[in-house]
């Protein structure tokens, strides 16, 4: 039987997968379903004028990792928002989610010192002309 899997339902599901990062209440998401299975949640939040915050949640499979997911968790901040730029938030000690999103081409902006109970936060950015996922008109302003 297939479940209709609800936003918040996914944003609880991607807080449990990341560590419980308590997210804010103005937060929304995208997610990939397959049958009952979750595979991938992008929970966004902390919304201003020109910005908002982004995490990626995964089951830890490749299954979800998609050019078309992707483009479609860049979509909804740029296109469908239409922010300016994207921001996320990684612990120094998750080189795993650092190396990925510098992948994606998120680039190193900052070191929040001791942020964390164990560490530090690193600050990436990405934005809208630099997205790859996103037709060049998207990009430049001109759609």
């Amino acid at each position: 039987m297939t479940e209709i899997v609800t936003e918040p339902q996914l944003i609880r599901w991607a807080d449990h997968v990341i560590g419980g990062g308590n997210f804010r209440d103005d937060a929304k998401c995208i997610g990939l379903v397959e049958g009952d299975e979750v595979r991938a949640v992008v929970v966004y939040e902390s919304f201003g004028r020109c910005t908002c915050n982004m995490h990626v949640a995964s089951d830890g499979s490749r299954r979800w990792l998609t050019r078309g997911f992707i483009a479609a968790a860049f979509a909804y901040p740029f296109i469908q928002c239409n922010l300016r730029r994207v921001t996320g938030l990684v612990p120094a000690s998750n080189t795993r989610a650092l190396h990925f999103d510098i992948r994606l081409g998120f680039k190193l902006e900052g070191t929040m010192r001791n942020a964390l109970p164990d560490g530090d936060m690193i600050i990436l950015g990405m934005l809208r002309e630099e997205c790859p996922f996103l037709p060049e008109e998207v990009r430049h302003g001109r759609r």
